[in-house]
């Protein structure tokens, strides 16, 4: 009894702890709180560690205003969410003119800082401790490499240069810099073959449910990054090797489609456990609700997105709730939570289809058109498309793939926002794919608004934080 109430005084604390730093935080990058368990007893068997890395999922599984956000804001800053009234924050999110005091800006860079911060923790004092048995502290360390690269890859994209940190010691994480973009996606790329090398290829450590990171985990992430930084070869490779493992990952069948985002479905790889909190997502929350009697949508979708879909495609009759006048994404049903746990949902973080659509590019990128299309075309056909894509030449072949992850990964952790931003520009003078088709959707857009500004608090705190072009 005394052992399991370490445990949960150990697993509320760093819970709790982690979440009072994203609204109070008054230190950069240190969580402003303090525990009478220190890490001698948190790190002295598996047991209390266990209990550590649970309080890191659980912060990243609770943070409804983070998972939720993500989407939303960069659904807006794209071209693919609204707002169904005037809000001070979405606004600038929808305009791309951002305030440094954007109240989502500073929840998105305490988050996954916070994670980080307890990601370093459970890396420098497992990696020590002599109370863990070899096999436990393994993996413990590898979970950690992974929340570790999957929250600097958050950032990163965000914000651009961020700083990049690895350790805990307060002399170094308060006043740090900001790292090139090139240095921050050098170490995402270490720790994920770090998280690669130290984790089990199945789900035991989860009994079976997709909720903690496995090896496939860190490869599906690694194949996102290495595509990211335009490393084709790497790219490929890393898609085919989790795509590989048919008893674990396939594509859902045509009939299926929606099981796509169910729990712990063939074609997931990471989830977000929602079991312990309220057992649905922010998103479904937000997405799947009307406002007043007149049932208004609360995030219409770009009526130009909804129509782009070709007519008999599922995506748009199973993943869009469609109203009388607006639609709204519905790829997760539940607003309110089930009658029992086994019909809740959980985030959905990686999943196989992602893993097509980067090899298909990563493919046409090094001129294998056939292979892109047979990539592609696995997406299609699940989705009710029989009309096979054909790819000869890059250029056609890019804006084709451009279409298929427009329409397979819309409203879904910034997918879009990120490849507006990554993509060249198609038009003489564009630098980015976001120049070409957000230039001419929106009024007063400028190149710079592809990076959010660093937020005012961390930036007050901080001297050595300099801002993005284009802010104040």
């Amino acid at each position: 009894m005394q052992a399991q109430h370490i445990k949960s005084l150990i697993y509320s604390c760093l819970t709790l702890g982690i979440l009072m730093a994203g609204t109070g935080c008054s230190k950069f990058l240190e969580p402003d709180y303090k525990t009478n368990v220190t890490t001698d007893v948190i790190f002295s068997s598996d047991g209390n560690a266990q209990a550590a890395i649970n309080g890191v999922y659980a912060t990243m599984a609770n943070n409804q205003t983070t998972n939720g956000e993500i989407t939303r804001s960069t659904g807006m800053a794209a071209d693919e969410l609204s707002y169904y009234t005037a809000s001070i924050v979405y606004d600038q999110f929808a305009s791309n003119n951002l305030l440094v005091n954007n109240d989502n800006l500073n929840t998105f860079w305490v988050h996954f800082y916070s994670v980080i911060y307890q990601s370093n923790s459970i890396i420098e004092n497992a990696g020590a401790s002599s109370g863990l048995s070899a096999a436990f502290q393994k993996q413990i360390i590898g979970e950690a490499y992974f929340l570790r690269a999957f929250s600097h890859f958050y950032l990163v994209n965000l914000f651009g240069p961020v700083p990049l940190i690895t350790t805990i010691e307060k002399n170094v994480t308060l006043y740090a810099p900001r790292a090139s973009e090139a240095d921050v996606y050098t170490q995402i790329k270490a720790d994920l073959v770090m998280a690669m090398n130290n984790l089990p290829a199945d789900y035991t450590i989860s009994g079976g449910k997709r909720t903690r990171a496995n090896k496939w985990a860190a490869a599906a992430l690694l194949a996102r990054v290495y595509l990211y930084t335009k490393d084709w070869a790497n790219a490929e490779a890393m898609a085919t090797q989790v795509l590989a493992n048919t008893g674990l990952y396939k594509i859902q069948a045509t009939a299926d489609i929606n099981k796509a985002f169910q729990n712990g479905n063939s074609e997931s790889i990471l989830e977000l456990d929602r079991t312990p909190f309220s057992n649905y997502t922010n998103e479904g929350s937000a997405f799947v609700t009307t406002i007043g009697t007149a049932a208004i949508l609360r995030y219409p979708m770009n009526t130009e997105l909804v129509s782009s879909f070709e007519s008999g495609d599922l995506r748009k009759t199973n993943w869009i709730l469609q109203g009388a006048s607006v639609s709204t994404p519905s790829k997760y049903k539940l607003n309110a939570a089930p009658a029992t746990a086994a019909l809740g949902e959980n985030y959905l973080l990686l999943r196989v289809a992602e893993l097509y659509l980067i090899r298909a590019e990563a493919k046409v990128q090094q001129d294998n058109f056939t292979g892109g299309a047979d990539d592609i075309n696995v997406i299609r056909n699940r989705a009710g498309l029989k009309n096979s894509t054909t790819m000869t030449d890059r250029a056609s072949s890019m804006l084709a793939i451009e279409n298929e992850r427009r329409h397979e990964l819309f409203c879904e952790w910034g997918h879009r926002w990120f490849d507006l931003k990554r993509w060249p520009g198609l038009t003489a003078g564009n630098k980015t794919r976001a120049d070409d088709i957000l230039g001419k959707l929106k009024a007063g857009w400028k190149t710079t608004a592809t990076l959010f500004p660093i937020p005012q608090i961390p930036r007050s705190n901080n001297p050595n934080l300099t801002q993005n072009d284009g802010y104040n």
